[in-house]
């Protein structure tokens, strides 16, 4: 079984730092479970850290490319948009 150096686990505060986001946000995703926050180790019952190269993985794959536009679903050209108004 190999171990990954030390080095490349970092903790909330430099993971949040490093992908641009503030802690407090890292903290809720974790608590929420939001199934597209970037993986985490848990180090000992209440330690987190995060691993530099799946930081830099998942900030890769949410990177959108310019000129590419998001897939939008199809509507129905007969049906309205918005909210009803009042009857």
């Amino acid at each position: 079984m190999t171990t990954k150096p030390s080095e490349s686990l970092i903790d909330t505060t430099a993971a949040a730092a490093r992908i641009g986001v503030a802690e407090i946000t890292m903290r809720l995703w974790r608590w929420r479970d939001n199934p597209h926050q970037p993986p985490y180790v848990r180090v000992g019952s209440r330690g987190i850290r995060y691993d530099v190269a799946s930081l830099d993985a998942w900030q890769a794959s949410r990177t959108h490319k310019p000129g590419t536009k998001a897939r939008r679903k199809d509507r129905d050209p007969g049906k309205p948009r918005g909210r009803p108004g009042p009857r």
